[in-house]
């Protein structure tokens, strides 16, 4: 089920998390590096549970996940708990790890990036709700923007979370993604409404209506550098929006606020009308207030 791929993947982004977590210990040592399973367990688990899901582990798998993972890590056992220490000379694996530069570790990094991100589809459906920005952008992406803001290793993601800025970021850099062959010009640089996330809506419908400036959206800067939708895209969103409460209107056969919700009781509600044409032959405008 889709659920159960899920949770696997997220189990999969945390064992990352802690291998990183150990190798980056044991790289920023200058001396023998000691693990204790239980720590790393006790890690393990309190990512696990940032994520809120159900998926449970053995700890002696675990363990031996990351002895097939880090060939170098070897097991010792001391009473009842089990240390896990690097030998000290490198073998076979550590040395063709060092040999595989970063900008190889780059480039796969995004390569795998970009797979999810064109793998999904983003359309606009006419409305946010609280899964929205969750849904948004592929998983991978976020944890990616998460490990470039706070570090790779696990303790850093624990101690700083997931904050809006990170899903902000992470959702502008799914905004702007380009398939390959796709020239960055003007006219081309930004994706087709099926990769619109929310925080790029939100920021251009934002603007125009507190200011209803084509200019400031489109010309000036936010558009052009890739912070939210066009002007063009603004207005046919709009459009759409004022036709769906038309409709609303119409099958309902009265006209009352659209903020009003089925099934809640409501005692009377208040909304403005406003209409402030900013067309140069206009001569006219209508500001009303309508009370249901």
């Amino acid at each position: 089920t889709e659920d159960a791929d899920a949770e696997g993947e997220i189990t999969q982004i945390v064992f990352a998390e802690l291998v990183t977590h150990v190798v980056e210990t044991q790289r920023g040592s200058t001396g023998c590096v000691v693990f204790k399973l239980a720590d790393l367990c006790n890690l393990y688990e309190s990512r696990l549970k940032q994520f809120e899901t159900n998926s449970t582990f053995n700890r002696t798998r675990l363990k031996n996940k990351l002895l097939l993972k880090i060939p170098e890590l070897k097991p010792f056992h001391k009473g009842r708990e089990v240390l896990l220490v690097f030998e000290k000379d490198a073998g076979s694996a550590l040395v063709s790890a060092c040999d595989y530069t970063d900008a190889m570790h780059l480039a796969k990094a995004s390569e795998i990036v970009r797979r999810e991100i064109f793998a999904e589809q983003n359309k606009f459906s006419g409305r946010f709700d609280r899964f929205s920005v969750v849904d948004s952008v592929p998983r991978c992406l976020v944890e990616l923007v998460l490990m470039i803001e706070h570090g790779p290793d696990i303790k850093s993601q624990i101690e700083n979370g997931l904050a809006k800025s990170d899903f902000a970021i992470a959702q502008l850099l799914y905004f702007n993604n380009h398939k390959k062959g796709t020239k960055n010009t003007s006219e081309h640089s930004r994706p087709a409404s099926d990769r619109e996330p929310p925080f790029a809506i939100y920021a251009g419908l934002l603007l125009y209506a507190k200011t209803r400036k084509r200019q400031l959206i489109e010309l000036d800067a936010l558009f052009q550098h890739g912070i939210c939708i066009s002007y063009d895209r603004v207005l046919e969103i709009s459009t759409q929006l004022g036709e769906s409460v038309l409709s609303q209107f119409m099958e309902d056969g009265v006209v009352c606020p659209a903020i009003l919700h089925k099934g809640l009781f409501t005692t009377s509600a208040v909304d403005n009308i406003d209409h402030n044409p900013s067309a140069t032959t206009a001569t006219t405008s209508f500001h009303g207030t309508g009370i249901s």
